[in-house]
C-alpha cells in the first residue's frame, strides 16, 4: 500500500510578515481630544496656581513660595504635551 500525504500549501509554508505600516498603532480622535484636554486643563491649573503665588508679579509678595516659577515651568510643559498629544 502506498500513503499519500497531502502537500503542504504555500500559505503554510510561507510565515506571515507584516509590514511597519500594520504594525503603527492609532489614536481614536476621542482619545486625542481627551488626552490633549487633560494635559491642557492640568496645565492651566498649574498656572493658575502659580500666579497664586506670585509667579507672574514684578514685586513678589513677601513670604510667598519660592517654587512658584517651578510651578510655572511645569504648567508650560504640561500645556505642551498637551499640544504635542493632538497632533503627534
Amino acid at each position: 500500500m502506498s500513503s499519500t500525504q497531502p502537500a503542504p500549501t504555500s500559505a503554510s509554508t510561507q510565515p506571515t510578515q507584516s509590514t511597519p505600516e500594520e504594525n503603527k498603532w492609532q489614536d481614536c480622535t476621542a482619545c486625542r481630544l481627551t488626552g490633549a484636554a487633560t494635559f491642557s486643563g492640568l496645565g492651566l491649573y498649574a498656572l493658575y496656581e502659580a500666579n497664586q503665588q506670585g509667579a507672574f508679579a514684578k514685586v513678589r509678595p513677601k513670604g510667598s513660595p519660592r517654587g512658584a516659577p517651578i510651578t510655572a515651568a511645569v504648567g508650560v510643559v504640561f500645556i505642551g504635551l498637551g499640544i504635542g498629544r493632538l497632533f503627534v
